[in-house]
């Protein structure tokens, strides 16, 4: 199974300069974990994400919730063309300890896979038992 299979809904995006309040109310209206930071002048573009671990360590550190979102959104954005399998993509959220991942087709912004999307469907848990490659197991930092 191909990534841009479990990728299929549009991603949730906001600018650099949205306040991280706005994009916090988002991601709780929303029920999600990732906003993408896309370029004003090109939409298709994304320069970084914020997560609600983004979230959480600005409200941690006391940071003002009026500021720009660029100021916690982490970049470069880890990302996979959504011709690659989805074996890669549970590759890829493991080794750099993440839940998100935004997928790309010809490097245009396509959408984005959660951890939820990837144990949440049987089809995805068979594509990646029948297709994955065996790893060793870590424990994660979860």
């Amino acid at each position: 199974m191909k990534a841009e299979v479990v990728a299929r809904k549009p991603p949730i995006t906001a600018t650099p300069d949205a306040r991280i309040k706005d994009v916090a109310k988002i991601m709780a209206e929303r029920k999600i974990g990732l906003v993408v930071i896309v370029d004003k002048n090109q939409p298709d573009y994304a320069v970084g994400v914020v997560s609600e671990r983004d979230i959480v360590k600005a409200v941690a550190n006391n940071v003002d919730l009026n500021r720009p979102v660029k100021e916690i959104m982490t970049s470069p954005v880890i990302t996979v063309e959504g011709s690659e399998p989805v074996w890669t993509v549970a590759r890829i959220m493991r080794q750099h300890n993440i839940r998100h991942v935004v997928v790309t087709r010809g490097g245009k912004l396509y959408g984005v896979i959660s951890i939820r999307d990837l144990v949440g469907e049987e089809s995805v848990l068979r594509s990646l038992i029948e297709y994955g490659e065996p790893e060793e197991h870590r424990p994660s930092a979860d």
